[in-house]
C-alpha cells in the first residue's frame, strides 16, 4: 500500500513538473523582441525631439478648452511630430 501511494505521488510530481522541464530554452529570448529606438528618455537629437513632442502633446491634452476637437488635433500634432522626428 505505501509503494502504491509513493508511486502515485512520484506519478502526480512528475506530471506537474514535466511540462516546466520541457520548454525548449533553444531559442534566445532577445531574439523575440525588438529594440525601439525612439525613446524619450534617450539624450539625443532624436529623444530631444520625441520629449517636445510629449511636451507639446500634455499641453494640448491639458487644456480644457476646445472639446474633442482639440483632442483630435492635438493626436494629429503629436503624430506629425513624432514623423518628423523620425519615428
Amino acid at each position: 500500500m505505501k509503494i502504491s501511494a509513493f508511486v502515485t505521488a512520484i506519478a502526480i510530481l512528475a506530471g506537474v513538473a514535466g511540462p516546466s522541464l520541457a520548454f525548449d530554452h533553444s531559442a534566445p529570448a532577445s531574439s523575440l523582441v525588438q529594440k525601439v529606438g525612439c525613446s524619450p528618455n534617450d539624450n539625443d537629437k532624436q529623444g530631444r525631439c520625441m520629449q517636445d513632442c510629449d511636451d507639446t502633446w500634455i499641453k494640448a491634452s491639458q487644456a480644457y478648452s476646445g472639446g474633442p476637437d482639440a483632442i483630435n488635433t492635438a493626436k494629429a500634432a503629436k503624430k506629425a511630430c513624432d514623423a518628423a522626428c523620425g519615428c
